[in-house]
């Protein structure tokens, strides 16, 4: 024990370095540490990590949310939660909602709800708003597709493909009803998302939202769209 707290000390030396490089390679070798431990004995490296949670460097700030993604402890979710979610540097947040996807905890539904509401944009993208969606695909649970369902009409529509894309990660019937929506959306790629999504699904009430749309304006979703509903045929036989 006394081995692994002085391994814990030496390691987190260079947390305080003046080069950010050093703080970040202190930060990785916690990381590299914490992952040869179980899950429960992982939280000593994960308060020390979330010391830099609010350094004055943003790539540091955005390792140390990936960092505690793959550490994986439940106390990293509130940190994030508390320090990264709401960082002031936009690429911080993005980044941090791709981690929140990585942690797969459903604890973090709620804060990739917030970063949804994500107002700052690249562009014409809001990409907070982009990965909080994707990120929310990966968690099979009512309360993510609730979630999406707000941004069924996002403005972007980078948002609208990443939403149509979540739906179909997420595998529940609840999401056709959104689906049925995007089928029609403006931009074509958002639309053969929204098919394959419903074949993904694998449910039949989502065969009349496909055969209803099936032509389409641009010949090559109008060839997903087809393809889709074949492929939804085939499972629903099954």
């Amino acid at each position: 024990m006394e081995e692994q707290v002085s391994k814990i000390e030496e390691k987190s030396r260079p947390l305080a370095d003046d080069d950010p490089r050093e703080r970040l390679n202190g930060i990785l070798a916690l990381t590299d540490m914490a992952l040869e431990l179980p899950l429960k004995e992982r939280e000593e490296m994960v308060e020390h990590i979330s010391k830099l949670a609010d350094d004055k460097e943003s790539f540091v700030r955005w390792n140390v949310a990936f960092a505690l993604a793959k550490i994986g402890h439940p106390r990293a979710i509130k940190i994030i939660e508390e320090k990264l979610a709401s960082d002031e540097h936009m690429v911080v947040r993005y980044k941090t909602a791709l981690a929140l996807g990585m942690i797969g905890d459903d604890a973090a539904i709620p804060i990739l709800e917030k970063m949804t509401s994500d107002t700052y944009k690249i562009g014409e993208h809001a990409v907070t708003r982009a990965f909080a969606s994707m990120s929310l695909g990966g968690f099979r649970n009512e309360a993510a597709v609730k979630a999406l369902a707000k941004l069924v009409g996002d403005e972007d529509p980078v948002v609208r493909w990443h939403v149509a894309t979540a739906l179909g990660e997420i595998g529940l019937e609840s999401g056709i009803q959104y689906l049925d929506k995007l089928i029609d959306d403006p931009m074509p790629f958002v639309r053969a998302h929204a098919a394959i999504s419903l074949a993904q699904i694998g449910h039949q009430s989502g065969i009349p939202i496909l055969e209803r749309s099936l032509k389409d304006d641009v010949e090559r979703i109008e060839q997903i769209k087809r393809s889709a509903l074949v492929t939804l045929k085939s499972i629903v036989r099954l």
